[in-house]
């Protein structure tokens, strides 16, 4: 009897000093199994393995509570030795767009904006002037991005204008029903901070500084196109560099987006972790903790799952465990936030590289567990073709953007596109089209019938330029031998040869106004817009002179003096004219009046 109290009392005295040690040691690793003690170590290991590709680099993880770990790495100014160090500051791209929606869910929270309303509500009459469908917008689709706008510039050189003024300037086109496609908007988002400003009174400048980086003590950060707004964050930004993913200097790296509350914030590591800390403590930034439970559920799925994608303007990245947060892009700087809300840990990265995707996607699976990739089902569901990305200008006067480089991709095994073998997605057939869901975008297959019909009419469009430039160098040549040799007159009409001049000098304006447009598209002339009217008002009006030039032989008597000859080279004239109104019409080329 003695012997089986005594193990009652082992065991329960076992019970009590060994059960809580799981628990504890549970709390010491982070959601990807690492201690939380070693987590310094694999960063910096990780590190040092990519450190030829590295410019600088700063990442800070941390839980409700205080940091685990931060680090700095390589340089502002890899020429000058700049060391990247705890004042050093980076742009956060669009990262600036989680206080947009903050700033929204204020304004909810106080009664002022609902999430569901029409926006048109809190727009002045009459404001978007693109609107293809009657279906409202709401502030939710905006911040799901999914209100079916076109892609819109940044407005890089608008910086002395306000937010308002630019997003009068160029309105996208709709191309999609409200909340029927996910296509990473920016428009969508200075919309809704220019309805902060509409419902606050304040600049949104002011608004985010008074609501949001003032109670969280963020003193080293700004967020107007000049940094104006802290004399700190101007000086130090001009001590950075630009570099591209391999570590390469890029060329000078504006620092000016009108469009400023989409992607102009700029501080240190310190204040943009103070800001996600506060996100993932649940502090300071909202009243009542039913908006923290508002704001962090979700409000957008990959179609045809429960797999979150937005929860109020927070994107879900999938690792080990879900993740909500924003990364962010701009000339020469990437940046991320990621909160593990379940498990209350956090990490912010911040480098001074483009599109840089070493740190802002494979280091946070050292704390997060592996990122989780495209199922083997999804895969045998897609459909082998040429897809384009919606994020693109899919109607209207810059849809011809949809056939340059890089805007459609062919796609025949997933086996030969290791990044969509890398990266999680879905694949969603309910709007008539199959469709890849990526993240904050997606890529539609084209049928075949439509990818014919763009190359016929860009490949005609192509040999009618090719042609009128042969047709005005021989004709000029021609016409010079005639007067140096003294020959007699050409026995063709002058009426005729008017005609063939005009019509090959309108062909070729085409195409020179066709290509300083393609040029601006990719940035060759920074200070060149490509939305400006006029543009497509010379289309407009080469369309119907050109449409004139062809139809003229129909309708003057001069073709009856003509020879075969010449009759044959008025034939190709006329067709090389029609098809160059073919594609201005095909590509809306015409329709300046709603850029």
């Amino acid at each position: 009897m003695k012997k089986s109290i005594l193990v009652i009392i082992l065991t329960v005295l076992t019970l009590g000093l060994f059960k809580p040690v799981p628990a504890q040691a549970a709390e010491q690793k982070l959601p990807s199994g690492t201690d939380r003690s070693q987590i310094g170590q694999k960063i910096q290991d990780f590190v040092k393995e990519h450190e030829k590709t590295t410019a600088g680099m700063e990442t800070a993880v941390f839980d409700k509570d205080g940091t685990i770990y931060r680090g700095n790495f390589g340089y502002m100014d890899r020429e000058n030795k700049v060391k990247a160090d705890d004042d050093s500051v980076f742009e956060w791209a669009s990262i600036t767009k989680l206080t947009v929606w903050i700033s929204v869910m204020q304004l909810w929270e106080e009664g002022k904006i609902d999430l569901e309303e029409d926006i048109r509500t809190y727009l002045p009459k009459g404001f978007l002037k693109n609107l293809r469908y009657d279906k409202p917008i709401t502030m939710l689709d905006l911040m799901n991005h999914q209100p079916g706008f076109d892609e819109t510039p940044l407005y890089n050189e608008g910086d002395n204008k306000t937010i308002e003024e630019l997003l009068l300037d160029y309105q996208p086109i709709q191309s999609f029903e409200p909340g029927t496609t996910t296509s990473y908007s920016n428009y969508s988002t200075a919309l809704a901070s220019y309805i902060v400003e509409r419902i606050s009174g304040q600049t949104y400048v002011n608004y985010v500084h008074e609501h949001i980086f003032q109670p969280l003590g963020m003193n080293r950060t700004a967020i107007l196109p000049d940094l104006s707004d802290n004399a700190y964050v101007q000086a130090k930004r001009k001590e950075a560099k630009g570099y591209d993913a391999q570590g390469k200097l890029l060329g000078e790296v504006p620092f000016k987006l009108g469009l400023y509350s989409v992607g102009q914030a700029t501080g240190t590591l310190d204040d943009l972790q103070k800001l996600a800390q506060a996100l993932l403590g649940r502090k300071t930034l909202f009243k009542r903790p039913e908006t923290w439970t508002t704001l962090y559920s979700t409000t957008s799925t990959y179609p045809g799952t429960d797999i979150a994608r937005n929860a109020h303007g927070f994107w879900a990245s999938h690792y080990g465990v879900t993740l909500l947060g924003h990364n962010g892009n701009s000339d020469g700087f990437s940046s991320n936030l990621y909160l593990d809300l379940e498990n209350g840990i956090g990490q912010v990265i911040l480098t001074n590289q483009q599109y840089e995707q070493v740190y802002n996607t494979q280091m946070p699976e050292l704390i997060f567990g592996p990122m989780q990739t495209v199922s083997e089902a999804t895969q045998k569901q897609s459909q082998p073709g040429y897809y384009h990305y919606l994020r693109s200008y899919n109607n209207g006067p810059l849809s011809i953007l949809l056939m340059m480089p890089g805007a459609i991709e062919k796609i025949d095994k997933l086996t030969d596109q290791p990044a969509l073998l890398s990266m999680f997605w879905t694949i969603d057939q309910s709007q008539g089209a199959d469709r890849i869901e990526v993240g904050v975008m997606s890529a539609e297959r084209l049928s075949d019938t439509d990818l014919f019909k763009h190359y016929l009419v860009l490949i005609l469009g192509a040999l009618a330029l090719v042609f009128a430039l042969g047709n005005l160098v021989l004709s000029s040549v021609i016409g010079g031998f005639r007067l140096l040799l003294r020959k007699t007159k050409s026995p063709a009409p002058r009426s005729w040869k008017v005609w063939n001049y005009l019509t090959s000098i309108g062909i070729l304006l085409f195409g020179s106004n066709l290509i300083l447009l393609l040029l601006v598209a990719m940035n060759q002339f920074q200070n060149y817009p490509m939305v400006e009217p006029w543009r497509y008002m010379v289309f407009a009006g080469l369309g119907l002179i050109l449409t004139g030039c062809a139809v003229y032989p129909l309708v003057t008597k001069d073709r009856n003096g003509l020879g075969k000859g010449r009759i044959f080279l008025t034939v190709l004239t006329s067709l090389s004219a029609l098809a160059i109104v073919a594609n201005i019409l095909y590509w809306s080329l015409y329709q300046w009046w709603v850029m």
